[in-house]
């Protein structure tokens, strides 16, 4: 059965470690390989960095391109910046989510600054891809159920503790399991369709960090319906974001 594939965990940039790609061409050329139709990126250098100048650098390289798209990153740590950026790129069509990442940043989810940010996330209804390995999963629990209407991605699915992550998450409805990582272990689509459902399991690469034939091949070869398969390739995705000529 072909698939039509959206990855919604992707990114553009260096980062403190070798990789052979990293540019908007790169995560192209990856696409290419793997059949991707869509991808939604963050920039490296605004999860590690300046996050308004990797929001910038994001933005400029989104200009040109209609099959990629830009998460904004923000950084609860300077809170009136974060809102001036959730603004800006909120009314930028090109940028379709947040992103936020406690490990890099070295934030919890439940600090004031956070919440005060989703507060704002919520209004402008934007969905949000958050980094939930290591630790953040308790966290994640906790805001989802704040924020009820806006729609959190379980990014990692909870890395090497995916099982107990997978547990902690089953009755929030508004949490989207997304299981990119490099712990290769056998059965992870089953088993997390086995307890929320092929509604709540979204495709997600880590691209240009993973090679995505890596996820590709997680998908194809878990034992699911090709109902369900398409659902976490693409139909979730589209229910998620919204996406201008989709």
């Amino acid at each position: 059965m072909a698939m039509r594939l959206i990855d919604v965990h992707a990114h553009v940039g260096s980062w403190a470690f070798p990789l052979r790609s990293g540019e908007i061409v790169d995560v192209k050329e990856h696409m290419k390989l793997c059949n991707i139709e869509q991808s939604i990126v963050s920039h490296s250098s605004a999860i590690m960095y300046d996050f308004v100048e990797g929001n910038y650098e994001l933005a400029k390289a989104l200009e040109s391109e209609d099959r990629i798209w830009g998460y904004v990153v923000l950084n609860p740590y300077y809170l009136e910046l974060s809102l001036e950026q959730l603004a800006r790129y909120g009314e930028n069509p090109r940028f379709v989510g947040v992103k936020l990442h406690p490990e890099q940043q070295a934030y919890r989810l439940i600090y004031r600054n956070v919440l005060a940010l989703l507060e704002k996330v919520a209004e402008r209804e934007l969905p949000v891809l958050v980094h939930t390995f290591p630790g953040q999963v308790e966290d994640l629990c906790v805001v989802a159920r704040q924020f009820p209407t806006i729609k959190f991605i379980m990014g990692h699915m909870g890395g090497d503790n995916w099982v107990a992550g997978l547990e902690a998450v089953a009755d929030i409805g508004n949490i989207y399991l997304e299981p990119c990582c490099s712990f290769p272990d056998a059965g992870k689509l089953e088993t997390a369709v086995g307890l929320v459902g092929a509604k709540r399991v979204v495709f997600g690469t880590d691209s240009t960090l993973l090679n995505p034939a890596f996820l590709l091949g997680l998908l194809q070869d878990a034992n699911l319906t090709d109902e369900a398969r398409q659902r976490i390739a693409c139909t979730n995705a589209l229910d998620i974001f919204e996406f201008p000529h989709s």
